[in-house]
């Protein structure tokens, strides 16, 4: 089944604005969406769906929760994980972490230098809406 245009369109941004955060730098997954006007998590999901092609020509490795925290299982196909490529670019990472230095090497997604401006979600975009939970039966 193809994917939405709206999908396509956020996939292609999450990319693009990826390949802007220079080496050595850092940016969220929070960042990255509010700058496209999408969930984090949507952020993190296509981040995670890279084949290997694609983890090669993309820095995935640059893009991080908030927290600092690594992702355990994200490795690029020579089998570098995600904490073996940032400490070859100079970031400090101890114990799957991106300690306190992590103010120093972050960059918010509106400085990169994408060419993307600011997006705005069109209307007749989907949007999540929470679950409402159903009344229970007796």
């Amino acid at each position: 089944m193809p994917a939405s245009p709206f999908y396509q369109r956020i996939r292609a941004q999450v990319l693009q604005l990826t390949q802007a955060v220079p080496q050595g730098r850092l940016c969220t997954y929070q960042s990255i969406g509010r700058h496209l006007d999408v969930m984090p998590r949507h952020v993190a999901y296509i981040l995670s769906r890279l084949n290997d092609h694609e983890k090669v020509l993309v820095p995935w490795h640059r893009v991080v929760p908030a927290d600092g925290r690594l992702g355990a299982g994200k490795q690029h196909p020579d089998g570098r994980t995600q904490a073996d490529l940032l400490l070859s670019e100079g970031i400090t990472v101890c114990e799957g972490r991106i300690p306190s230095a992590f103010p120093q090497v972050f960059i918010e997604a509106e400085h990169l230098p994408s060419g993307l401006p600011k997006q705005t979600r069109p209307d007749d975009a989907p949007r999540s809406t929470p679950k409402r939970s159903q009344p229970r039966q007796r």
